[in-house]
């Protein structure tokens, strides 16, 4: 993937993804923002999506009333929107709580978001 080709999946994606948060934002107690991260040379096998709430109490809610389901949607749409294609859109989406991020990794994001993404919740 060329410089110029990332540059239109980061705008897209992100401008999809974007949309999304505002949606769930609206839905959803305590849900605080969304993100993602990716290898270039691999969208469609490396991308992570990853909802981010308040606490771990609002995070644990939202997936004890299914709200997982909702946001896995959100994010198919968006990926579909961008042009990504995945085979399991699950497997590319993450649940997290700027509490937990505080307690394991001092509230750093950009640590936490570069280890393995299946650790989180």
């Amino acid at each position: 993937m060329n410089q110029t080709e990332r540059k239109r999946l980061e705008e897209r994606l992100s401008a999809m993804l974007g949309k999304a948060c505002e949606a769930a934002r609206e839905e959803l107690s305590g849900f605080q923002w969304v993100t993602h991260v990716l290898d270039y040379d691999d969208p469609q096998r490396s991308i992570q999506v990853v909802w981010v709430f308040d606490s771990n109490d609002h995070l644990a809610n939202a997936l004890r009333q299914g709200h997982d389901a909702y946001l896995t949607h959100l994010t198919s749409e968006a990926f579909e929107a961008a042009g990504l294609q995945v085979t399991d859109v699950q497997r590319h989406v993450s649940f997290d709580s700027e509490e937990e991020c505080t307690r394991v990794h001092a509230g750093d994001w950009r640590v936490r978001l570069t280890e393995d993404p299946v650790r989180l919740h």
